[in-house]
């Protein structure tokens, strides 16, 4: 064999040596339990700045900003009813992306609640990328993917501090990509008492892989690398923690981006009490009335049967 022929051998030997290691690394990393992890990064509340308070429609709406003792964001909206006379229920509220804390506008006359929306701790652009500006983004959303639990557990040091939140009443909603935040905080944080995922499901690396409109093997593969760095938030992980707290899963049966044998594999692992509902509509929609009036209402029906 000549000397060219036995090195390309040697680098094929140390390529595939590398790759291997990067596989059986993901496994682990992917396979890992995280909310420990998470607790340790929320630290300690900060100094709350409020800003933007304003009154409309029989609410005190305003903003709230927090950096904790280990430098994570909380960043939230608040709405409060202006009449109340005893400690209140507590909606703790994660939406899409894009809406992040202003979902607080489109949930109105709940007043016998205090809602609050988490903002995802995340600058960057959040849609339209290209295949670059993705790339570019990974460490970023990675870094938003772990210090999002964490940003939500500081939003519960915040409710405890106010005199008109009851502390055994506080449920966190997760609707489209706040329901896959769900169950990881809940498996973090014991204070929160109940909890809601919407239009969610489990197995992200199928989810993300069924977003990918490109020749094989590119949906593979960029579903492997996708899944890793949010692999601290799998759903199937951390579900079956939120028992014995009151779970509610609600999807869509005409849902385009949630197939259903993924939305039914979170349910399969979740366990009791949960509550499953499929209602005759697509995705989140939160322009749309019909989708408030189907969704708040059996929202609002689940809640009144467990408090």
């Amino acid at each position: 064999m000549t000397r060219r022929g036995r090195t390309i051998i040697i680098l094929c030997i140390i390529i595939f040596v590398l790759a291997f290691g990067i596989f059986i690394a993901g496994i682990w990393f992917g396979s890992r339990d995280f909310s420990d992890d998470f607790s340790a990064m929320r630290g300690e509340l900060g100094e709350i700045e409020e800003l933007g308070k304003i009154r409309e429609n029989g609410y005190i709406c305003k903003s709230l900003r927090s950096i904790s003792s280990t430098g994570i964001t909380f960043s939230a909206r608040i709405k409060v009813p202006e009449r109340r006379n005893n400690p209140l229920a507590a909606l703790i509220v994660l939406g899409g992306l894009r809406t992040g804390r202003d979902i607080v506008d489109y949930i109105q006359d709940q007043r016998e609640m205090i809602i609050m929306a988490i903002d995802y701790p995340y600058d960057g652009k959040k849609e339209d990328l290209s295949e670059i500006e993705f790339i570019l983004a990974l460490s970023d959303i990675h870094k938003a993917v772990l210090e999002t639990p964490p940003a939500v557990m500081l939003g519960v040091d915040y409710l405890l501090l106010r005199d008109d939140v009851d502390p055994e009443r506080i449920t966190l909603i997760g609707g489209s990509l706040g329901a896959f935040f769900v169950p990881a905080v809940m498996a973090s944080e014991a204070r929160i008492d109940a909890a809601a995922i919407l239009f969610g499901a489990g197995d992200l690396k199928e989810l993300i892989k069924n977003e990918i409109e490109l020749p094989f093997p590119l949906p593979w593969l960029g579903s492997s690398i996708a899944s890793v760095l949010v692999s601290p938030v799998e759903p199937l992980k951390y579900v079956a923690d939120i028992s014995p707290r009151p779970l509610l899963i609600l999807n869509g049966k005409e849902d385009p981006r949630i197939p259903a044998k993924l939305a039914k594999k979170l349910e399969d692992v979740a366990r009791e009490p949960k509550t499953v509902v499929w209602l005759d509509c697509g995705h989140m929609d939160l322009k749309s009335e019909e989708f408030h009036r189907k969704v708040s209402a059996r929202v609002l029906d689940w809640l009144g049967c467990i408090f």
